[in-house]
């Protein structure tokens, strides 16, 4: 019996090589014949940086950057012969930002500006740019700013426009765009495929995550539509409905407008870096999983990508909202449901549980391996 344990990270408790070992401990505790394979996974989100860390020419650089507080923080890509692999996260994300600090309105991608420009200055013609987990929903407008774009208001006033202030946006002055550019192919790899604006763009599924209340998001969503109606007038490229185009805050779009990017899905890309397909294929058994099950993780998230492989599939989380036939598992194992345990002791003993409940699982199965 091969088993093919590859999680995603349980967002606030565990990474996904934390989770990934957890799992793994208990299948080899209910089946200790079995043959077990471990594979991380990533979406494009927090850790996709990690899992990439490992291919040849790549190496870590570490810079410091404005944070999306437009604090200074030390952050790092992979850089090496003419690629650069950068995670929005690393200067952007939510995880960077204290609990009571959250709002997008507060929140930049300036950071992220800076890391491609370092990239292009050291000679990087092939960029990969990581897109998930944000803390913003400013649309890329301030990784353009650090490019060299300019943000005007109709007073004439030059700006960093973020979440709240994208509305005063009058004019976006291309000139003086980072000239290196026009030499590099960016693809943005995206963790959702959700579009910019609507019921499932950047600030109605995303912003409240990131600290917006539901009385806000009109306004909200109206500063986006009107920096979209901008960027087609002015740039000419329609980015309102691009799959892809609200992941990271709307990152997806200004990678798009700002960059020229190729959008794909993180997923994919990701899969294909680790040669996922062929551990799929060996595998009789898969065990994926995320800390949190719902109607998002049908929107690129790695578990619905598992799960296309069409292999026999156990998906594990924290709490889920769906069933295991909604989702397309064997199986849906939810910490909480199987725990008792209040969510804040689940995430505490996350690894402890996740590996009881694994276990158990296993035992009940009526396809227990022999050695």
């Amino acid at each position: 019996m091969n088993v093919l344990v590859c999680p995603d990270k349980f967002k606030g408790s565990l990474t996904a090589e934390a989770a990934a070992r957890a799992i793994a401990r208990g299948v080899r505790a209910a089946w200790p014949a079995a043959r077990i394979m471990v594979q991380p996974l990533a979406d494009g989100g927090e850790g996709s940086l990690a899992l990439l860390a490992r291919q040849p020419g790549l190496k870590r650089r570490r810079l410091t950057v404005s944070g999306p507080l437009r604090r200074p923080i030390e952050v790092e890509y992979l850089l090496g012969g003419g690629r650069a692999v950068i995670e929005s996260a690393k200067a952007c994300g939510l995880h960077l930002v204290p609990a009571p600090r959250r709002h997008p309105k507060h929140t930049t991608t300036v950071g992220v500006g800076t890391l491609i420009d370092d990239a292009l200055a050291r000679g990087a013609t092939d960029v990969t740019l990581l897109l998930g987990g944000s803390s913003t929903s400013d649309c890329g407008a301030g990784m353009a700013a650090a490019l060299g774009y300019r943000f005007i208001s109709k007073e004439g006033y030059d700006f960093v426009p973020m979440a709240d202030s994208l509305r005063y946006v009058a004019t976006i002055d291309a000139t003086g765009k980072h000239p290196g550019l026009a030499q590099a192919r960016i693809t943005a790899l995206c963790d959702v495929d959700n579009p910019l604006l609507g019921p499932q763009g950047a600030t109605y599924t995303y912003a409240p995550q990131k600290g917006a209340q539901a009385a806000e998001l009109p306004l909200l969503e109206s500063n986006l539509a009107h920096f979209a109606d901008c960027i087609q007038q002015q740039l000419g490229t329609d980015v309102r409905h691009l799959p892809g185009a609200g992941a990271a805050g709307g990152l997806g779009a200004g990678a798009v407008a700002f960059l020229g990017a190729i959008l794909g899905s993180g997923v994919e890309g990701l899969f294909r870096a680790v040669d996922f397909d062929r551990m799929a294929r060996e595998a009789d058994l898969v065990i994926t999983g995320e800390g949190k099950v719902d109607a998002q993780t049908l929107h690129g998230k790695v578990v619905a990508g598992v799960l296309r492989q069409g292999r026999p599939t156990v998906a594990v989380c924290g709490t889920s909202e769906l069933t295991a036939e909604a989702l397309g598992a064997e199986a849906l194992l939810a910490l909480d449901q199987d725990s008792g345990a209040p969510p804040s002791e689940c995430m505490e003993r996350a690894a402890e549980l996740l590996e009881e409940m694994v276990g158990r699982y296993l035992r009940s199965r009526n396809d227990l391996p022999v050695g």
